[in-house]
């Protein structure tokens, strides 16, 4: 007698299906069909995870952040750990301007991504890093694009984010231009701990104490005598400048 196949192996095959065939739409700007098909799918398996959450996705592709958001936390209410969703909520909170929320969502989700799934893990981190750029939390920006690109080199947005907001230095572009300085100033932080032998400040008090000693050196030792040249000298010469100026901590 013929093997006939179980009813569960034809819906993976409708369900591969139907999910290739709305992603072909989304791709091809046809949203609405692309919905439809998801819907389809969700009549016969109203809590698939992972079909809630590319439905939800189309919302945020058209714009509609707040039916993305609520599908987003359907999902989530099923399964907080889904590290899609918590993915893609991190998207709709940083097109929302709610960036510390979005940081939070994309690190949950890094803790549940398994570790195969390389590609969506190096998305979070580049989005991560732009959620942290637009915090001003600059180096944890680039550490963020830097990681990305260990999990998928070819990341074209995390490799033009480094090559856009690093700076000579192998820091953060400073906003207003600043460059100089806040690489003298973290020379100069780095040497104080490290004669302090930690990799802290105690307190607030203490920070606050370095910096404006810091930036005396800088205002009476460095701009005078050097900020017209800064412009024409090398990054070696600036730095080799930078460690012989004495601070008097």
């Amino acid at each position: 007698m013929p093997r006939r196949k179980s009813s569960t192996s034809e819906f993976d095959e409708l369900r591969s299906a139907g999910i290739a065939t709305a992603s072909k739409l989304v791709i091809e700007h046809k949203y609405d069909m692309a919905k439809d098909v998801f819907m389809k799918l969700l009549n016969l398996s109203p809590n698939d995870l992972e079909v809630m959450t590319l439905h939800a996705n189309i919302f945020f592709l058209e714009g509609k952040l707040l039916e993305a958001e609520r599908g987003f936390d359907q999902v989530l209410a099923l399964n907080p750990d889904f590290p899609l969703a918590l993915y893609l909520l991190g998207a709709v909170y940083h097109e929302k301007g709610e960036f510390e929320r979005a940081i939070h969502m994309y690190e949950t989700a890094l803790k549940h991504f398994p570790e195969k799934n390389k590609k969506d893990i190096a998305d979070t981190y580049q989005n991560l890093g732009c959620s942290l750029w637009e915090l001003k939390r600059r180096e944890e920006a680039l550490e963020a694009w830097k990681t990305c690109l260990k999990y998928n080199p070819r990341q074209k947005y995390a490799k033009e984010n480094l090559k856009d907001f690093t700076n000579e230095y192998g820091m953060g572009k400073s906003p207003v231009g600043m460059d100089d300085f806040w690489a003298f100033v973290d020379i100069k932080r780095k040497e104080y701990l490290s004669v302090k032998g930690r990799d802290y400040f105690k307190g607030i008090d203490e920070a606050n104490v370095v910096l404006k000693k810091i930036t005396g050196a800088w205002n009476n030792k460095i701009l005078p005598k050097y900020g017209s040249r800064m412009n024409r000298m090398k990054t070696e010469e600036k730095v080799e400048l930078f460690k012989d100026t004495k601070v008097l901590f």
